[in-house]
């Protein structure tokens, strides 16, 4: 049983023994997929036993919690879900969804151990997020693009963020969710300087605003945004509901805004891949005012 249905149940069939109510979606699937009930002419009619019934196959499905009593269950690993259940998959979290992707330009130094890279380019390490209980990096900079994590030796960073912790913020797909990586990132904002590296884009200042981090890393000159490249600018006119957002938003710091401004003038952006491949020279900028 999903999240949804769970307390839906619990919200509307814990305080009534039997009875009947109109129809639902919700009833619905509890009469299809779990023989609960039945409806007629509009109208979910369940006995005692039905609910009885219910209970009962919740607790094989979720390892014996009590539907109306117990909290719906925090999703596992599939391993975990492996020792009772028989599809292991079934209210387990996606492989990735327990993980995060970091990497360093040196060595990982994370719960007061040292651990050595790999000589060969890669994107990092993929890292159980729940274990990370210390991170003794000064900096955690939140990276947009994944190809960024394979290049970061290219990067013309400031000195002070040469021993910085590079943190993916994952995909928008099932596989791997950005919401795990911004939870890890904001757990760590009373002990680190919290950094985001975005494109130069209306969509990159809006999740930098909008992650946490209370710094952002970009060009440190406004005139780059003018690098001769072939073809035509795209992006800044693609991204008119995050240009709405800043122009609304009065929380930006000036330095941000003279950067935002510099893109209303030229209409130009930059992606993290152009910082990259011309080795343009990074600063770090305030977030907000």
């Amino acid at each position: 049983m999903n999240k949804k249905l769970f307390e839906y149940c619990q919200k509307h069939l814990r305080d009534l023994p039997f009875g009947q109510l109109k129809s639902t979606p919700s009833l619905k699937k509890l009469a299809d997929d779990y023989n609960v009930g039945y409806i007629d002419n509009g109208r979910f009619y369940f006995t005692a036993k039905d609910k009885q019934h219910l209970i009962e196959m919740v607790a094989l499905e979720h390892n014996g919690i009590h539907l109306f009593r117990d909290h719906y269950p925090q999703a596992q690993s599939r391993i975990v879900a492996a020792t009772w259940q028989r599809n292991e998959k079934q209210h387990a979290l996606n492989v990735t969804e327990a993980f995060v992707l970091v990497n360093s330009l040196n060595s990982l130094r994370i719960n007061n151990q040292e651990i050595a890279l790999n000589s060969l380019t890669t994107l990092g390490q993929y890292v159980c997020a729940d274990e990370i209980k210390t991170i003794q990096h000064p900096q955690i900079i939140l990276v947009e693009n994944l190809i960024v994590m394979a290049n970061l030796s290219r990067l013309a960073i400031p000195d002070c963020l040469k021993n910085a912790l590079w943190l993916y913020r994952g995909d928008i797909k099932a596989q791997q969710q950005t919401s795990r990586a911004y939870q890890f990132f904001k757990a760590f904002k009373e002990t680190h300087q919290l950094i985001c590296f975005s494109d130069l884009d209306p969509s990159g200042l809006q999740i930098a605003m909008t992650s946490g981090a209370s710094q952002f890393l970009s060009i440190g000159d406004e005139c780059e945004l003018k690098v001769s490249l072939q073809g035509e600018e795209q992006q800044w006119f693609k991204q008119q509901n995050a240009i709405s957002y800043l122009n609304n938003n009065l929380l930006m710091s000036p330095p941000l805004n003279r950067l935002f401004d510099a893109m209303k003038q030229s209409q130009k952006t930059l992606k993290q891949e152009h910082m990259v491949a011309h080795y343009l020279k990074l600063k770090i900028y305030p977030l907000f005012a």
